[in-house]
């Protein structure tokens, strides 16, 4: 059986995680999404939905659907209390990993999660500059090595 893209691309993701954490446990949450995992190191526990762009270069595009929305909600029911990021894998380039709230300030809340779009951007050696929906953008640009100090870190400023 050979590896498909999604395979390819979280495991990628996953190998840098693993890299920087001398203590992690991965919980898979297939129950409620097939992107979706909670990480658990030594200081943190926070949770991932991984998206991916199979889009070889710059600017990358994410939408989310019905499913997706219908997740989180269901993941804030369980976990209430657990941070959630929405790591962009913008395919071979790298990842733009994004806390909800970050997400949520270039997305238009009142009109919930599904069928809206993130585009992600970057120059050659920049940072991620990341819009939202109406091309709304993200207040500061995000560096191309955030991914994944950011959902380690025990600070909530992102």
């Amino acid at each position: 059986m050979s590896i498909n893209d999604l395979e390819f691309l979280h495991g990628a993701a996953f190998l840098r995680l693993l890299k920087r954490a001398s203590y992690i446990s991965i919980s898979y949450l297939s129950y409620i999404h097939s992107s979706l995992y909670t990480i658990k190191s030594s200081n943190q526990k926070s949770a991932i939905l991984f998206k991916i762009s199979k889009k070889p270069t710059s600017s990358w595009s994410f939408s989310f659907s019905s499913q997706e929305e219908n997740a989180l909600t269901r993941f804030h029911e369980t976990y209430p209390d657990v941070r959630l990021f929405i790591v962009l894998i913008c395919h071979r380039d790298g990842v733009c990993c994004l806390s909800e709230q970050q997400l949520w300030t270039i997305l238009d809340p009142s009109e919930g999660l599904a069928k809206q779009r993130v585009s992600v951007k970057r120059e050659p050696k920049g940072s991620y500059y990341v819009k939202g929906t109406g091309r709304v953008p993200l207040e500061q640009t995000v560096p191309q090595n955030n991914w994944p100090d950011v959902i380690l870190s025990t600070s909530n400023n992102l």
